[in-house]
């Protein structure tokens, strides 16, 4: 469902987000709105854009500040037009490096529940219009895609324990993708939560499995072949399905 289609990704200055933009270029969307906190210093999104001929349009955007959607949503509007938008990658996420429980501090759970849950949701909900315009545009409707991780499976959580604030936000954000699921049917929205592997990124360590180009080529698989009767699973990058 990618080729031609108007997509948004925000945290796109580096990592996943960057090198979706990247793929997505290749793979023919038709619009690319790439978001980031300082579009000044992300330089390589910047070059990328550039030589996208137009179809990368790069533009600010905090997802903690969520009095700040409404007109970002409107900034979105006059890129896709008519023609709304298909697909929302909630990419952006913060882990803290917080491990253990005598570690974890309430600023830590707060500030990761702000970026990692509340941003998608409140986001989504800012482009809820977009989205079920595009959803009239496109034979499986638009979908909502939050990057999420095995870390969020509270079945997969059998034996290493800790990560509290990333566990339990990406636990918080599957909970979203459902409810999203179930709430949107109605206007041709659906929503995914897909898990991207473990990484080679500034977040995942270079001991990560795998590349960047590798991940991305897989979430973007998983995407481009989505079907409504997808709509409010879990997923991996290879289209796997993961417990809750």
């Amino acid at each position: 469902m990618l080729a031609g289609s108007s997509v948004l990704v925000t945290g796109c200055s580096r990592g996943l987000g960057l090198e979706m933009v990247r793929q997505l270029v290749a793979r023919g969307a038709g619009r690319v709105v790439a978001t980031c906190r300082a579009p000044q210093e992300a330089e390589e999104l910047g070059r990328l854009a550039e030589a996208s001929g137009g179809q990368v349009y790069v533009t600010r955007l905090d997802v903690t500040e969520h009095e700040s959607f409404q007109e970002f949503g409107e900034r979105v509007r006059g890129i896709c037009g008519g023609e709304g938008l298909q697909v929302l990658v909630n990419n952006a996420g913060v882990a803290p490096k917080s491990t253990r429980i005598n570690m974890v501090t309430a600023d830590q759970m707060t500030e990761t529940f702000l970026t990692n849950v509340v941003g998608p949701l409140l986001l989504t909900k800012a482009l809820l219009p977009l989205l079920g315009q595009g959803a009239q545009t496109s034979d499986v409707g638009s979908v909502v895609v939050n990057l999420s991780s095995i870390l969020g499976s509270i079945a997969e959580n059998t034996q290493q324990g800790g990560l509290y604030p990333y566990r339990a936000s990406k636990a918080g954000l599957n909970a979203v993708t459902k409810s999203l699921s179930l709430d949107l049917a109605s206007l041709g929205v659906g929503a995914l939560a897909v898990h991207p592997g473990w990484v080679q990124t500034a977040m995942g360590g270079q001991n990560a499995p795998l590349t960047p180009q590798e991940s991305v080529a897989g979430v973007l698989g998983v995407v481009d072949s989505y079907t409504r009767g997808q709509s409010g699973a879990f997923l991996d990058h290879t289209g796997a399905t993961l417990p809750w």
